[in-house]
């Protein structure tokens, strides 16, 4: 419900600020009071485009203020500059266009200025006859069972093109784990062959090194050994003086023993070096086979080996394909068949209670003078090749809400054929088509409140008082605005705002107030009379708290 309107800078108003309470609120004054700025400051501050022609002359922008009530208050601000560019806030927060019209669109529908009807969008139509239904529960499993199709069909072609290609793809598979099994590789095995790969390719030369080592050490006439037991022997002799040598005859003897033992082990090795098989060949050839294996398949021995497991699940679960596609249109046909039967029910109970509906709006609309108005709910659907669901041996396409497409039609006048709602002229008439069906679907709409502009335009007496009564009826459960000129609309009224012009200090400011019981008879008596005295009696009026200037 709208709370609080505050407008400055807008248009000619400079300042204005508006509280409004549930029910019905007419608006009324003289023609150019600024009735009309009203409504339009409030359709620009739900969502409307904000120009830059709104901003008053000589200002340098426009602040439009909405204080909306719906369980907790949430506050909207537009700031429209001189320069075009519009700011958008809710509770503070700014907001992008779209966003701030997906926030307020629900708030208020104009009736008269359809950019912002909810109702006049037919992809809402749907909407209202679910809402009447009360099918929540078989609307939430369509909607869930629509995703599962969606979901199934895309399992479906990926698992067709998988077996598509599977034919070239086994075989690559089976190409690639033979080529990997033939080697075998084990893990770190690179490594250990090409250390002996190094020794192997250099055995030769060892053994020859090796030699001549081992000559030097024990073999030649001035070997290492030989020279370490001359000196032993002198040591020795030297010793039989001087005890203090005896240490470094044991000392060397040890190292003589120790180049001993050497020579024989490095001699035993040499031998063992000649009677080695030289396999250098085989392993670089194995080498070469890993390292082709680490080039393809990752780099390394541990990628080739994951490469191989992952080759191995992949053809497992291509051998499983044909099963997998056979159980997938298995799924998709128990889906298809749920869905296309809650559907079909839903289908059945919207048509009934779109005849329902229609009779009622037939009649709200005979209630408000337009006896020879037609009002139709059509449900058909839309042809697709290839859906899976079938309706009336058509197939037909598919949506979260089941087959179905809603659109409301109307016909206001004898001899004209029914026409989409979105296609009828605005006005007085449109309006009040409007109201009568806002008044069958009142407790299925969203909205709250209720904006009716010209909706006395082209009538007057009984058909102006059931118009007032058929306000006054929705006005129990929506808060309702509407500017009229017509006392049996006025008369009907929780709430009469009252708009004026007046002149001070040569300056003209447009003024709104709220009327008392005395001044509401003298506003509908000039209704009934043309009566300017009972507008300037109205507009000197002092001293109501309400009272607001722009």
């Amino acid at each position: 419900m709208i709370r609080r309107l505050s407008v400055k800078d807008f248009a000619i108003l400079k300042e204005l600020e508006v509280s409004f309470d549930e029910g019905l609120t007419v608006i009324t004054g003289e023609t150019g009071a600024g009735k009309s700025l009203i409504l339009k400051s409030l359709s620009v501050l739900l969502g409307a485009k904000g120009e830059k022609t709104f901003v008053r002359s000589g200002a340098e922008r426009s602040v439009l203020e909405l204080e909306i009530e719906s369980g907790s208050k949430n506050f909207f601000r537009r700031l429209l500059s001189k320069t075009g560019r519009t700011r958008s806030f809710h509770n503070e927060e700014p907001c992008s266009e779209s966003d701030y019209k997906k926030r307020s669109q629900s708030i208020a529908d104009f009736h008269g200025q359809n950019e912002q009807q909810l109702i006049m969008n037919p992809d809402n139509h749907i909407d209202y006859l679910d809402n009447f239904l009360k099918e929540n529960k078989n609307l939430a499993k369509i909607d869930i069972l629509y995703e599962d199709l969606k979901n199934i069909d895309l399992e479906i072609r990926s698992t067709q093109k998988k077996i598509e290609n599977a034919s070239t793809r086994k075989e690559l598979l089976d190409f690639q784990i033979n080529e990997i099994e033939s080697i075998d590789p084990k893990k770190d095995e690179d490594l250990s062959l090409s250390k002996e790969f190094k020794r192997l390719k250099n055995i030769e030369d060892t053994i020859s090194t090796l030699k001549n080592i081992n000559l030097t050490l024990n073999e030649s006439d001035h070997s290492i050994y030989k020279q370490l037991s001359s000196a032993i022997s002198n040591l020795e002799r030297l010793s039989r003086f001087d005890e203090k040598l005896t240490p470094f005859v044991n000392e060397i003897q040890d190292a003589s023993q120790s180049i001993q033992e050497s020579s024989v082990g490095l001699l035993q090795y040499v031998q063992n070096l000649d009677g080695e098989d030289n396999n250098l060949g085989q392993i670089e050839e194995r080498l070469h086979g890993i390292e082709m294996l680490k080039r393809k398949y990752g780099g390394t021995i541990d990628y080739v080996l994951q490469y191989l497991e992952e080759a191995y699940v992949e053809l497992k679960e291509m051998q499983g394909l044909d099963k997998k596609y056979s159980n997938l249109i298995e799924r998709k046909n128990s889906l298809v068949k749920e869905f296309q039967n809650l559907s079909e029910e839903l289908h059945s109970k919207r048509k009934n209670i779109a005849k329902k509906i229609s009779k009622q709006i037939i009649q709200e609309m005979s209630n408000l003078n337009m006896p020879n108005a037609v009002f139709e709910i059509r449900i058909f659907q839309k042809s697709k090749k290839n859906s899976p669901v079938i309706f009336e041996n058509e197939n037909v396409e598919i949506n979260p809400k089941g087959f179905d497409i809603v659109e409301f039609y109307l016909s206001a006048n004898p001899g004209e054929s029914p026409k989409p709602l979105v296609k009828i002229a605005s006005g007085g008439e449109t309006s009040r088509i409007m109201l009568a069906i806002k008044t069958v679907l009142k407790d299925f709409d969203p909205v709250s409140t209720l904006i009716f502009d010209e909706i006395d335009s082209g009538i007057s007496g009984d058909a102006a008082e059931k118009v007032g009564q058929a306000l006054l009826k929705l006005s129990k459960d929506k808060q309702v605005f509407c500017i009229t000129h017509l006392p049996q609309i006025a008369s009907k009224a929780k709430n009469h705002l009252y708009v004026y012009k007046k002149v001070s200090k040569s300056k003209t400011r447009v003024s709104a107030k709220y009327l008392n019981e005395k001044d509401k008879i003298n506003a509908i008596a000039e209704l009934y009379g043309n009566n300017p005295e009972a507008y300037a009696s109205i507009s000197t009026t002092k001293g109501s708290p309400s009272e607001t200037y722009g």
